[in-house]
């Protein structure tokens, strides 16, 4: 007969036992791995990729001047400062107009911004009034809108320079 010595601990005989988070993990960690790999392939670039509209979206815009001109514009939302701002509505107003189709998913869509000094003579200021004019153009396949509006930048007051512009602000103004 085989006798066991009393010096060896017992921890030699039992055997580990794994615990059971470990096996569940350990079997489906496959599993858990290819839905990590699909999340950062294909679901992540989509998240920090540049919009449609960013993607569309030419400024030109190189002066502190000129880049306080277009958020003046860009970020009015009315007399009663609430609601959309006046961005938002044209892009809203501009995928309106095209219903069936994403118009800027369009390879030929075209959106920029032009930012020029009142006084701007043949590609020179000619002054420094604090005055802009702000121009957005939509350029698309078959339609071209601009939108114009005079800004102060020294004031913050701007107002419409075309048809276009006074129409996208009476919307932002009555109708949000």
């Amino acid at each position: 007969m085989v006798k066991e010595r009393k010096d060896e601990p017992e921890d030699n005989k039992k055997v580990k036992k794994e615990s059971d988070l470990k096996k569940f993990l350990n079997k489906r960690s496959f599993i858990y791995l290819m839905a990590a790999v699909f999340f950062v392939v294909f679901i992540v670039p989509d998240m920090i990729a540049p919009s449609d509209l960013e993607k569309k979206l030419v400024d030109n815009l190189t002066t502190d001047e000129q880049k306080t001109a277009w958020n003046i514009v860009k970020d009015y939302k009315g007399s009663d400062n609430s609601g959309y701002n006046l961005f938002d509505t044209i892009i809203t107003q501009i995928e309106n107009a095209y219903p069936n189709e994403k118009i800027l998913k369009h390879n030929d869509t075209i959106l920029e911004i032009i930012v020029l000094n009142s006084c701007y003579r043949d590609g020179i200021p000619e002054c420094d009034d604090g005055l802009y004019h702000v121009q957005l153009s939509f350029e698309t396949y078959n339609d071209d809108i601009d939108y114009v509006w005079s800004v102060d930048v020294e004031t913050g007051e701007f107002g419409p320079g075309n048809s276009a512009a006074k129409k996208m602000m009476d919307i932002v103004d009555f109708y949000d």
